[in-house]
Formats: C-alpha cells, structure tokens, sequence
C-alpha cells in the first residue's frame, strides 16, 4: 500500500494520520485489466468508491447517440458515481480504464465505516473534494477553452500521460473535435517547432 499512500499524498498534498486510511485501503478489492474495463456502468447503481493506482480512467455519457468523454483520472485519483454513491440512483456516467489499468474498489459501507471513525481521514477526504472542484473549474477555464489547438495545447501540456497511453478517438471526443481533426492538428503541430519545444508530441498516439 505505501506506492497508494505515497500517490494520494501527491494527489491530495498530504495523507491523514490516523488509522482510517490504512482500514478503508484494506478493505478494497484491486481490479486489474491490460486494456478497456467497465468500472461503473450507465443506468446500474454502484456507490462503491475507486482509487486509480496505474493507469487511465476515462469518464463518458452520451451526446445523443455519440460517445462524449468529459473527463480522465489519473494515478492516485478517486472517484465515484456521485449518483449512486449520494443517492443510490443509476450512475448517468460511464467510467472505464482505457488502457493497462490497476484500480483499487472500496465498497461504499467499508468508506463511511473508516471516514465515520477517523476524523483526519475525512478531513482528508474533504480535501481531495476540494481538489476535484478545482480541476473541474481549471478544465474548464484551460482545456476547454480557446481554439481547438489552443484545447490541444493545453491538454498536451498539463496531462502529457493522456496523449502518451489514450486512443486518438476518446481525447478528440474530450476535445470536442473529431478524430480528422485531431490528426490535422497534430500535423500541424509537428511541423510548429516553437510548440514542439512546449509538448511531447512525437508520442502521440
């Protein structure tokens, strides 16, 4: 569990000191898969908590009938169907790994027992709320703001682990772009010397 902590203390900035972490980290079940793994399914409930240990998780719903992923979790990321997770309600998102992932599951009564019981550790937890707000307002104000290359910039800048291990198609839908569009841009950037300084683009996929 230390590689676990050592990513949630980089994560959150740092790590509770009581004994709920270590209880709520044992309780979990690891989910290990080469490529794509549905972890919370649309229309389903699962109010189970997961912490990425390696890996991409991809989040997604539906635009009409077209596939629109909104946002990605990286090593020592935690997530939930908030749905399901507050109100027992289906999940309205789908949340899969998509790539060689390993994924800590905490089934939702072993997290309010070790949060209920270990006031550092919900402290903690509040933390990392607060820091999910704000990445949600820092993609929206930086990655999804500007031209479409300006998008691909910033995303290629700030999260070079996604452009390195995620399908061309699944950041496209991310970017707002299509996956034509997407290859054009990154043509384009290859030839701009001054912006392959900036971004690691030669690894795209």
């Amino acid at each position: 569990m230390d590689e676990m902590k050592r990513l949630l203390r980089e994560e959150v900035g740092f790590l509770p000191d009581g004994p709920g972490l270590d209880r709520m980290l044992e309780s979990g079940e690891w989910i290990r898969t080469d490529g794509k793994h549905v972890l919370v399914e649309i229309g389903r409930i699962c109010p189970d908590v997961f912490i990425v240990r390696e890996g991409i998780i991809r989040v997604w719903d539906y635009d009409k009938d077209k596939e629109r992923t909104f946002g990605f979790g990286l090593p020592g990321t935690i997530f939930a169907s908030k749905h399901s997770f507050v109100m027992g309600e289906p999940s309205h998102y789908q949340v899969e790994t998509c790539c060689a992932s390993v994924v800590l599951r905490i089934p939702r009564q072993e997290y309010w027992k070790a949060v209920n019981e270990d006031h550092s550790l919900a402290l903690f937890m509040l933390h990392n709320a607060y820091g999910e707000l704000y990445s949600h307002e820092l993609k929206n104000s930086a990655i999804h703001n500007g031209t479409a290359k300006e998008r691909f910039i910033a995303l290629a800048e700030r999260r070079p682990m996604i452009m390195e291990n995620v399908p061309q198609k699944i950041i496209a839908s991310y970017l707002g772009i299509t996956s034509e569009y997407f290859s054009m841009l990154k043509r384009e950037i290859l030839r701009d010397k001054n912006v392959k300084k900036r971004v690691r683009v030669t690894k795209l996929k």
